[in-house]
């Protein structure tokens, strides 16, 4: 112990019992992202599976507890100054608050190498956030993203030492919350592992969007009326009907040869018999079978291929889609007669 404490450049142990310092690192910010960047974020990083991808956030600190990120471009640039004169050129005012990497499958977290860039970026900004996205598991309604930011050297030294600027009190956890905004979030003991909470901690993340932005997407996948009335080709619906009867044909053979295998004994006797030790046999076989039949045939569809319901699904959609066509047919022709 006294080795490492030459090594590191302490003489002795302190004489008094540490002080306790007010001013802890705040966590009560608010990330907020647009749709636009994370639309493009998530492009970029499922463009990139499995590999991972890398850009950086434009936007702008609002005030001490507030974060906007309205856009991304994606590195590397052929230069990132020269990009960000150019969007100066076109009006855009926004600073580079942080970075945007993707993990493709295996959740937010910040390794080593992240870590290391994260310290580079907050070197030119303290307040630079490192955001995480996951395009793999993020699916429909739920996006798999969280922001980071480095907790610092500071809180890595020795707090029982005497004569260094401490940020942190020696009875207290590494970092205290002062906002319950937001949700609550659980954590995975994967991201533990890799340091939340010791090295870095996360940032709480919020979704606004405007009223243009929510219209535009809810519009992007709107139906109108007259797509119902949209005529197929009849030479597509001859050839969906000819594979769908092909298929159905198929299913019922499957179902047959299911219906006869169960319908077999269930074991096979050795030697010879008498014709009423046989007909006995079969009368209390057909017995179990009528008695126990739905519980084998239970039995023996679980996790297996079950014909009877494939054919109903191929029937009923042949059906739908026959309908449906005749009926746009006739109303076609009713109106352009």
């Amino acid at each position: 112990m006294e080795r490492l404490l030459r090594l590191t450049g302490f003489n002795g142990l302190p004489k008094a019992a540490p002080q306790d310092v007010l001013k802890h690192p705040d966590t009560g910010e608010t990330l907020y992202v647009s749709s636009l960047a994370l639309l493009k974020m998530l492009r970029h990083g499922r463009a990139g599976v499995p590999m991972e991808v890398m850009g950086l956030m434009l936007g702008e600190f609002v005030d001490d507890f507030t974060i906007n990120v309205v856009d991304v471009f994606a590195m590397p640039q052929s230069g990132t100054t020269k990009m960000l004169d150019m969007l100066h050129q076109t009006g855009r005012a926004e600073m580079v608050v942080g970075w945007y990497h993707s993990h493709p499958g295996f959740g937010c977290w910040l390794s080593s190498v992240d870590i290391a860039t994260q310290r580079s970026f907050e070197a030119l900004n303290d307040r630079a956030v490192a955001l995480v996205i996951d395009p793999i598991q993020s699916v429909k309604g739920k996006v798999v993203i969280d922001a980071f930011r480095t907790i610092g050297p500071n809180s890595l030294e020795f707090s029982f030492l005497e004569g260094i600027q401490k940020t942190l009190a020696p009875t207290q956890e590494s970092r205290q919350t002062t906002s319950n905004l937001g949700h609550l979030m659980k954590h995975s003991i994967v991201e533990q592992l890799h340091g939340l909470g010791k090295s870095y901690y996360s940032i709480t993340i919020s979704f606004k969007l405007t009223v243009k932005e929510q219209q535009m997407l809810q519009s992007l996948h709107m139906k109108n009326w007259a797509e119902g009335l949209q005529l197929n080709s009849f030479e597509k619906i001859t050839k969906n009907n000819l594979t769908n009867m092909q298929e159905m044909v198929k299913m019922i053979k499957l179902y047959n040869k299911e219906i006869y295998v169960l319908s077999k004994k269930p074991y096979d006797e050795i030697g010879m018999e008498s014709k009423t030790e046989k007909s006995k046999r079969i009368e209390s076989k057909t017995e179990k079978s009528k008695t126990l039949s739905k519980a084998e045939i239970e039995a023996k569809q679980v996790g297996h291929f079950d014909p009877k319901r494939h054919l109903a699904t191929i029937a009923n959609d042949l059906m739908k889609d026959n309908i449906v066509h005749e009926l746009r047919s006739m109303i076609d022709a009713t109106a352009f007669q």
